[in-house]
């Protein structure tokens, strides 16, 4: 075993098996498999659905039947990210943990504790974790990492507890009790292109951005890559004759991009490459520390043919919308102190032959903000005869008032530990979403023990902290059974 000295062997023991299963999104055929296997081993009722969702119905303790259930969930699924160079196959073969300094880990890849936590500490209280506890219910959804379509796809007929302690969270201090619902966007420009009208072809990069989670890091004041190459493009297009060829940047519509590569015609180079070198010393006196390693360089294009470039309509069009629409925070919370609540990210811009495609992220817990957003995006685009398509809408989870699930988990990790735990939420997205839109008298809190470098090679569990989270949730369990 991996884990060593480890208070809660069922625990350690089930975390090690789950890692042992490929679990890649879409590829959860295997480990709903196994949950399948346990429940009927068991004799436990166990239901599963063709998205490989799996719910596993547990009797209340002798005594306990009248206390009230209590519905656990995590997803099965996990980021699959590995170092260059490392032969792992996520498809067919399983993680190799290791212990180093407190944390486990795994060689090369990601660790897979989002959310392996959680369905090892489901597996570990079916298995007699706790000395007590009222009926419980376990649901383990799949695909969460990829849009959460597990959570999306399941039959919420099948729930009948009314508590709900989802286990996606990675800081034990603090219980997640709201999150952000989310929509994606498409604004699409078709194109007419022509020969180019100068001889000078530039070739701009933006680059050196941190980056990061358009959820997570929003407020964090990182600049967006995207919205600096369209100001820049702004300004040379005023400063002298341009003409647009081509505009890319962002990898992924839910990062903060970090690069942005401009590819333009001009009348005058040297005057394209005074203003860029300008906009860059501005753009590094406003930056974050996060953002210090900022550049811009201004390189001519070395292609064998000139190409082909936007008409002047077009450019003006391009350079138009993304100066107009809005990127970054849009309003901050009124309830919870440094809580984004609405917030908008431009995260990818690809151009082709045909045409250009900005791809945003919207995300709040109130649906009229997410409807504003859309609607703004449509209005810019139609203004400028682009087309706009959204998609992947999830709901999301608006902070309540009072909850007393909450209050009991703070109290457990006092009375155990003697530690805070304070009450937060995301501007992330979370399955509680979903859940809470398809139960809407459920109560929710989201919690989990301190994991660090999620969805990097880097991921790494803190070994002490998932003993005392597994500690607090039995704890939380078996007071809740006390209460008949």
């Amino acid at each position: 075993m991996v884990f060593k000295n480890f208070k809660y062997p069922v625990l350690a023991e089930y975390f090690e098996k789950i890692s042992s299963i490929p679990r890649m999104s879409y590829h959860e055929e295997k480990i709903a498999e196994y949950l399948v296997g346990f429940a009927k081993e068991r004799g436990l009722e166990c239901y599963t659905d063709g998205a490989n969702n799996v719910l596993i119905n547990l009797p209340a303790s002798e005594g306990c039947d009248n206390a009230e259930p209590l519905l656990f969930q995590g997803h099965t699924d996990m980021v699959c990210e590995k170092n260059s160079g490392a032969a792992h196959d996520f498809l067919n073969e399983g993680l190799e943990l290791y212990e180093e300094d407190g944390y486990l880990k795994a060689r090369g890849t990601t660790l897979g504790a989002d959310d392996g936590v959680a369905v090892a500490v489901m597996l570990a209280l079916i298995d007699g974790g706790a000395s007590s506890h009222p009926a419980c219910q376990f649901l383990f959804t799949s695909a969460e990492e990829v849009g959460l379509d597990g959570a999306k796809a399941f039959d919420y007929s099948r729930i009948f507890a009314r508590k709900m302690i989802n286990m996606d969270g990675a800081d034990e201090n603090f219980l997640i009790v709201g999150c952000a619902g989310g929509v994606r966007s498409d604004a699409h420009f078709s194109i007419t292109r022509r020969a180019p009208s100068f001889d000078t072809i530039l070739k701009i990069s933006l680059g050196g951005l941190m980056g990061g989670h358009s959820g997570e890091n929003i407020g964090d004041g990182r600049a967006n890559a995207n919205k600096l190459a369209g100001e820049l493009l702004r300004r040379i297009y005023r400063s002298t004759d341009t003409e647009l060829i081509a505009f890319d940047g962002g990898t992924k519509d839910n990062a903060i991009p970090r690069e942005a590569v401009l590819l333009v015609s001009v009348k005058d180079g040297e005057c394209a490459r005074g203003t860029a070198e300008e906009f860059e010393a501005k753009i590094k006196r406003s930056l974050t520390k996060d953002d210090l390693g900022f550049f811009i360089s201004c390189e001519n294009y070395d292609g064998e043919e000139a190409p082909l470039v936007f008409s002047s309509a077009d450019t003006e069009r391009i350079i138009s919308f993304v100066s107009s629409v809005e990127n970054g925070v849009l309003k901050m919370s009124d309830k919870i102190d440094g809580l984004v609540e609405f917030s908008r990210n431009l995260g990818i811009v690809r151009t082709d032959a045909e045409g250009i495609d900005f791809y945003f992220s919207s995300r709040s817990a109130i649906e009229e903000q997410l409807e504003a957003s859309m609607a703004r995006i449509e209005t810019l685009a139609k203004e400028l005869c682009g087309e706009v398509k959204h998609y992947n809408r999830y709901p999301g989870w608006e902070v309540s008032g009072r909850s007393p699930l909450a209050d009991e988990y703070i109290d457990a990790a006092k009375r155990l530990f003697g530690t805070e735990v304070y009450k937060t939420a995301l501007h992330a997205g979370l399955e509680c979403g979903i859940v809470k839109k398809a139960v809407p008298d459920i109560e929710i809190i989201s919690c989990g023990p301190d994991v660090r470098d999620l969805h990097s090679p880097d991921e790494r569990l803190d070994i002490a902290s998932f003993e005392r989270f597994f500690a607090v949730i039995k704890e939380v369990t078996e007071s809740i059974a006390r209460k008949k």
